[in-house]
Parts: structure tokens; C-alpha cells; sequence
């Protein structure tokens, strides 16, 4: 082997794996994300003391984080990873069962996604449940084919918190198949 052909294969060999090491660290980050939307659905469903926080549990729980030492999980970011869940429940095929244990009980987590009346479109900045707006007529009466899990882990945290921000599922179809 040449001296040039050594300095290549290790400059190729390190650009290949960083960019390897880049999408694991992201994927590692939507699935903590979709994780935490999971357990704030579940608690603003299920939770016995939900009330008590009621309009304000996305703020304490980021103050409570942060005072924790935690990083990354503002009010903002909570509510996306809540939106996380509602617009990808899909996410949850790829998870392996011990992520999808409820924290210090190992008790599966209820299926949240799935028991959703058919009417629920998301929860207002307020942590209340409202109901969907109607669909606008389309050509057609269906709703976008979701993307598959495989391909939403290909995008990053930045663009899923992009897509979950459009409303009209048609337009974040058409967002989703550009990305």
C-alpha cells in the first residue's frame, strides 16, 4: 500500500463512520423524543395526579427536567415529541420492548395512539384534547399513505419537529416526500 492510498482509506473510513455515528446519535434522539411523548400522552390520559397539573404540565415538566439536569427538553420540545406521537404512532414498531416499558415499573405502555377516538386530532397548547377539523374535499377522500418507520428514521429531529408543525396531513405528505 502507498503512503497516499493510507491517508485515503482513513479519511474515507472516518468520514463513513462519523456520518454512521451522526444518523445513530439521531435516531437515539427521536426515539428518546417519541419515548417522552408516549409518557406525557399516557400521563395526561391515565395519570392519577394529572389534574393537580393540569393547563401547566409541559412547563413544570421542562422546569422540573432542567432542575434535574436534563438538556433538550423545553416546553417546545416537550410539546414536539408529544406531536411526535400523534403524527408518527408508527415509531413504535421500531422500538424494542424494553424502550417501550413504563419507567421504574417494567409495565408495558398502553397503546395511547391506538385508543384515541377516531375524532382526536391533538391536544391544545393548554394540555386539552380537541377534536379533529374536518377534512377539506380532495381528490380523493383518504388520507396520505404514511411514510414507513424505516424512512422517518432517516430524517433528522429537526425535520420531523418541521413536519409535525404542518396541520393539513396532504401538505405534510408532500414536506415528508421531499425530505
Amino acid at each position: 500500500m502507498k503512503y497516499n492510498a493510507l491517508v485515503k482509506a482513513i479519511q474515507t473510513a472516518t468520514a463513513q463512520l462519523q456520518g454512521r455515528a451522526a444518523m445513530a446519535v439521531n435516531q437515539s434522539l427521536v426515539f428518546r423524543n417519541w419515548l417522552v411523548g408516549e409518557w406525557i400522552l399516557e400521563f395526561e390520559h391515565n395519570g392519577k395526579d394529572r389534574a393537580k397539573y393540569g393547563d401547566n404540565l409541559l412547563d413544570k415538566l421542562a422546569a422540573d427536567l432542567k432542575q434535574s439536569g436534563l438538556k433538550g427538553l423545553d416546553m417546545r420540545t416537550l410539546r414536539d415529541c408529544r406531536g411526535l406521537v400523534r403524527h408518527y404512532p408508527q415509531i413504535r414498531g421500531t422500538l424494542s420492548p424494553e424502550f417501550l416499558a413504563r419507567p421504574n415499573t417494567g409495565d408495558a405502555i398502553p397503546r395511547i395512539a391506538a385508543t384515541l377516538s377516531p375524532g382526536f386530532a391533538g391536544i391544545t397548547s393548554s394540555g386539552l384534547i380537541e377534536p379533529s377539523p374536518p377534512i377539506r374535499k380532495t381528490v380523493s377522500d383518504e388520507l396520505p399513505t404514511p411514510l414507513s418507520p424505516q424512512a422517518l428514521l432517516r430524517l433528522s429531529w429537526s425535520h420531523l419537529q418541521e413536519l409535525i408543525a404542518i396541520d393539513d396531513p396532504w401538505k405534510r405528505a408532500f414536506f415528508e416526500n421531499e425530505c
